[in-house]
C-alpha cells in the first residue's frame, strides 16, 4: 500500500446545505445488452455509457476527445459476456487512471463517485384498488415491476440512486434512510431530490400522469412508461448537474482518529484511495490511535469536507480552515 497515492481524479459539487449522497462504487464498470454486433463495438458502446456516466449526459464529441489515439478496448481492465433470460450482456471494467488522465488531459470536467439519491413518491390508481404508493419491493404487476426496470436501467446508466418508500419494511432508526422515528411522510428519509408523480387509470387502456403542473393522457400502459423513461432520463442530467467539479486545486490537512489496528490502517489508506477528490496524499504524524495527513485535493475545501460528510468510512467531529478533524468507521 502507497502511503503517498496520486489520483488524476476531480470532486464533485455539492451545492445544497443537506447532502445525502452516497457513493457509486462501481463507477467504471459498465453492463449493456450486446446487440448484433461484434464484441469491439460492445466494448465501444460500453465506453461512450461510460464517459457519459462520468460527465453526466450523452456526449460523443467529449468521448472521442477522451478516447483520443486509443480505442476503447485500451482502456479496458477486464470484461466477460454474460447470458441472462436467453440475452447476452456485456461487463466491462475500465481503467480508472487512464481514463480520468484523458479527461483532465482535455480539460473536461466531470463527476465522481459521490452521486446524488432521488427519493420517488409515485401514487398508482389502476381504477380497481385503493390507490398505493410503489414501494422498495418486489412487484410482479407489469405497470409496477416495469416502473421499477426503468430506474433500474436509469441508475445503472447515469450511475445515481433512486430509492422507494419502505413502509411496508421494518425500519431501525440507525438504517441509512430513517432520520427521525417521529417524522410522519417523507421527511424519515434522506434523500437529495424528491420527485412525485400520480399515474391514474381512466378508462379500460386509457391512462395519465400528474407531474408537478402538467398532466399527460396515454392510450396505454406502454405510453406511460416511455413517458416515465423519457423524463427521469432529462431529470437525471439535472440532478447530475448539481454534482459537477469544481476543478480548482489546494491544499488541505486532515486528521482521522479511532486507527488503533494495522486492519484500521489499512481500511483508512483504501478508504482514501477510493476518493476521487483526492490527488496526492502523504502521513505526517501518528500518535494516539489518530493520524495525520496533508492532502492535496481537487475542488473547494467546503466541497471535500461535504465528500467527507457523506462518506460511509468517515465521521466529521470538526472542521476550521485548512483542517478536517474525523474518526474512522470501524466494523
Amino acid at each position: 500500500m502507497k502511503i503517498v497515492t496520486l489520483k488524476s481524479i476531480f470532486l464533485l459539487i455539492i451545492f445544497s446545505n443537506h447532502i445525502f449522497a452516497k457513493d457509486f462504487d462501481d463507477l467504471f464498470k459498465i453492463t449493456i445488452e450486446i446487440k448484433n454486433e461484434n464484441i469491439e463495438n460492445s466494448i465501444d458502446r460500453a465506453f461512450n455509457n461510460l464517459v457519459f456516466r462520468l460527465i453526466g449526459y450523452e456526449d460523443l464529441e467529449k468521448a472521442k476527445m477522451i478516447k483520443g489515439n486509443f480505442d476503447s478496448k485500451d482502456f479496458l481492465i477486464r470484461y466477460a459476456v454474460v447470458r441472462n433470460n436467453d440475452r447476452n450482456f456485456l461487463q466491462a471494467s475500465f481503467e480508472e487512471d487512464i481514463v480520468m488522465d484523458q479527461l483532465i488531459d482535455n480539460g473536461i470536467n466531470f463527476i465522481g463517485r459521490n452521486r446524488p439519491i432521488i427519493f420517488l413518491d409515485i401514487q398508482i390508481d389502476n381504477g380497481f384498488d385503493k390507490p398505493f404508493k410503489i414501494e422498495s419491493i418486489p412487484y410482479e404487476a407489469r405497470l409496477e415491476s416495469s416502473i421499477k426496470k426503468i430506474f433500474d436501467d436509469i441508475s445503472e446508466k447515469r450511475g445515481l440512486f433512486f430509492e422507494f418508500p419502505q413502509n411496508t419494511i421494518n425500519i431501525d432508526n440507525k438504517n441509512y434512510f430513517f432520520e427521525n422515528e417521529n417524522y410522519n411522510d417523507f421527511d424519515q428519509y434522506k434523500y437529495d431530490y424528491l420527485e412525485s408523480l400520480i399515474i391514474s387509470r381512466s378508462g379500460i387502456n386509457n391512462w395519465s400522469i400528474s407531474y408537478k403542473d402538467q398532466i399527460s393522457f396515454f392510450e396505454n400502459i406502454d405510453g406511460v412508461t416511455g413517458r416515465i423513461r423519457s423524463l427521469f432520463e432529462n431529470l437525471s442530467i439535472d440532478y447530475l448537474n448539481d454534482f459537477v467539479l469544481d476543478n480548482s486545486e489546494r491544499k488541505l490537512a486532515m486528521k482521522v482518529a479511532k486507527v488503533s489496528s494495522a486492519e484500521h490502517l489499512d481500511n483508512l489508506l483504501d478508504a482514501l484511495d477510493k476518493m476521487i477528490s483526492i490527488k496526492e496524499y502523504s502521513i505526517k504524524s501518528f500518535q494516539q490511535n489518530e493520524i495525520s495527513f496533508s492532502l492535496i485535493i481537487f475542488g473547494t475545501e467546503d466541497q471535500f469536507k461535504k465528500s467527507v460528510q457523506t462518506h460511509k468510512d468517515f465521521s466529521i467531529e470538526r472542521t476550521a480552515t485548512g483542517l478536517i478533524h474525523a474518526s474512522l468507521n470501524s466494523t
